[in-house]
This record gives C-alpha cells, sequence and structure tokens, in this order.
C-alpha cells in the first residue's frame, strides 16, 4: 500500500477515536432538555459518523484482500479475543468495586459471553460477527464489477437505512424488509463494504476538493441536528432517531467524513511514525475512556456548574482523551500488553 494511503488510514481511526470520546461526553446530555441542550445536540450531531468510521476502515483494509477463511479467522480473532476478554473483566471488577458487591462476581464474568460487561464494549462483540462474515463479503466485492457494488450499496442504504426511518413516520407501511425477505441488506456491515468501495475511489482519484469533502460532511451533521431538534420539539421530549449509525444522514456524513479525513491525512506524511503509534493505541482508548470519563466527573462535576457547554464539551473531551491515551501508550510500550490493548 502506498505510505501517504497508510498514513491517511491511520489518521483517518485517529480521529474516529476522539470522535467517539466526543460522542459519549456529549450523550450525557442530549436525554434530557437543558439550557445547553442545543450544544450537546450540536456536538453529537457532528461525530456520529464515529463507528462507521471504524468499520469503513476495516472494509478499506480487508476486502480487498486475498486470504482464505481459516488465515483469516485466525488472524482476526487472535486480536479480537484478548482485548475483549481484558476488558470486560475489567469492567466487571470495576463495577464490583464500585458496588462493593463481589458475591455475584463469577456470575458477572459469566454473563459477558451473554452481552457487554459495559455499554460501549459492543462494538468488540459485533466485530465478531461482521469478520464472520468478511471473508464471504470480501470474495463477493472483488468479483464484482463497479456497477455491482453500487447497486449492492444502493439496496443496502435503501432497506438498511431509509425503510427504517419511513416506516417510523408512517407505521401502516408495516415492515416491508421483513415481507420482501429483505434481511440480507440490513445492519452494519455495510459501512465495510462501502469502506472499500470509497477507499478504492480514492485511491484511483487524480485530485480531490477537500472543500467539498468538508461541506458534505458539516452539512450532514447540520442537517442531523437539525432533524433531532425539530423531532424533539415535536415529540415534547429528546427524540434520538436521527442519531442511528444508520440514519441517512449519518451515512452520508460518514462517506464525506472518511474522505475528508483520508485526504488529510495523505498530507501528512511526515509525521507517519507518530501517526502509527497514535493509531495503534485506539483501541485501548476506546475501551478505557469510559472509566477515565467517569471517575473524572468526580472532580469536574462541581467545578462545570454554570459554565456553557459550548466550551466545556471540547474541554472535557481533550482532557479525557489525554489522559487515556497516556497509561494505554505507557502500557503498549511493553510487548505483551500490545495484544490485549
Amino acid at each position: 500500500m502506498r505510505k501517504d494511503l497508510s498514513v491517511g488510514l491511520d489518521f483517518t481511526r485517529i480521529i474516529a477515536c476522539l470522535m467517539v470520546v466526543v460522542l459519549h461526553v456529549s450523550a450525557t446530555g442530549v436525554a434530557e432538555f437543558s439550557h445547553d441542550w442545543v450544544y450537546f445536540n450540536a456536538y453529537d450531531s457532528l461525530v456520529r459518523a464515529c463507528v462507521p468510521l471504524f468499520l469503513m476502515l476495516s472494509g478499506a483494509l480487508l476486502l480487498g484482500r486475498e486470504e482464505g477463511v481459516t488465515q483469516f479467522y485466525t488472524k482476526r480473532f487472535l486480536r479480537i479475543f484478548p482485548p475483549l476478554i481484558f476488558w470486560s473483566v475489567f469492567y466487571v471488577l470495576w463495577k464490583a468495586r464500585l458496588s462493593g458487591d463481589y458475591s455475584g462476581l463469577s456470575a458477572s464474568l459469566f454473563s459477558v459471553l451473554k452481552g457487554p460487561a459495559y455499554f460501549h464494549l459492543w462494538y468488540l462483540y459485533a466485530l465478531v460477527g461482521i469478520y464472520l462474515f468478511i471473508p464471504f463479503m470480501s470474495k463477493i466485492y472483488r468479483h464484482s464489477t463497479d456497477a455491482e457494488k453500487i447497486t449492492y450499496l444502493s439496496i443496502w442504504f435503501v432497506v438498511a437505512c431509509v425503510i427504517p426511518l419511513v416506516a417510523y413516520f408512517y407505521p401502516g407501511m408495516g415492515d416491508v424488509a421483513s415481507v420482501y425477505g429483505l434481511s440480507s441488506f440490513v445492519g452494519l456491515s455495510g459501512f465495510v463494504f462501502l469502506g472499500a468501495y470509497v477507499f478504492d475511489r480514492i485511491k484511483t482519484q487524480v485530485k480531490q476538493s477537500l472543500l467539498a469533502d468538508a461541506a458534505g460532511f458539516i452539512t450532514s451533521a447540520v442537517c442531523t441536528a437539525l432533524a433531532t431538534y425539530w423531532l424533539s420539539l415535536r415529540d415534547g421530549t429528546p427524540n434520538q432517531l436521527f442519531f442511528s449509525y444508520l440514519s441517512p444522514f449519518v451515512v452520508a456524513g460518514a462517506v464525506f467524513g472518511f474522505r475528508l479525513l483520508m485526504g488529510l491525512g495523505t498530507r501528512l506524511s511526515r509525521y507517519a511514525k507518530t501517526l502509527n503509534v497514535l493509531a495503534g493505541s485506539t483501541l485501548g482508548v476506546y475501551c478505557l475512556h469510559i472509566f477515565v470519563m467517569n471517575r473524572l466527573s468526580i472532580v469536574y462535576g462541581p467545578f462545570i456548574e454554570g459554565h456553557s457547554m459550548l466550551w466545556v464539551i471540547p474541554a472535557l473531551v481533550f482532557a479525557i482523551f489525554i489522559m487515556t491515551l497516556a497509561p494505554i501508550f505507557i502500557a503498549r510500550q511493553f510487548k505483551p500488553f500490545r495484544h490485549i490493548i
């Protein structure tokens, strides 16, 4: 792979991880109306594409490879299961420590087989199913013409993104996707296919307009924020329908965001080594930042009262990201830890 593209992928991964932190900080205030709710909504809308970006990165890196099923599963699951087990145990022990009740510890440890020990770990569980499908999706992708790829993505977008949205406002139409057996085109795995397709277009493009991609990304975020504002006012309570990762606005934002971040990243080849090291820490940052955010809230809680969330949210995000990155970076200097964090 060209060095500039590799740097672009690392940069995109780092920013997507930062966006996750913004998402979880801003999410603390979107569930209830307040005088700062507009700011929480704006920041949340701006970074909704974070998880789709991660999935698109997987597609960009994996779908173009010709790799045997056994080899693929061995490599991917050796990368995903150690962190999944480690962080699940970490959060089970932490929750037991907070409650002071260790009597159900063994049951809690076994419960991670059924679901995540803490809410944000859902992504690691989702990767298991997505990775199981990727070898077969890869064959489809590599042997499809450009027109066939566009057809697949178009059907996925309509079935997974448009139909659920229309059905919300017009429930009388029923479950069209189920009636017509369209379940093969639903779910987050479409982002993997989308990521591979957009990445291939980036590799072959003659010239990229960063301004156009930035405008598209911002427009998508504004549409998400305005739609959420309108729907919440209509319902009299915050409604997060348009925050769905499969919302049409979020999907559009993911495409423009991926192109924008790749375009910016390819211009940073001189920082390739630093960006690669930071990108390697993103999984650990993703898993640990909720713990840091929770512990830090004990300290910052009293100090942010009366201050505008317009600047408080960026300040908290910066503090949480740095305080999470530091221990992860240090731990990864020891080779055994690189396999689990």
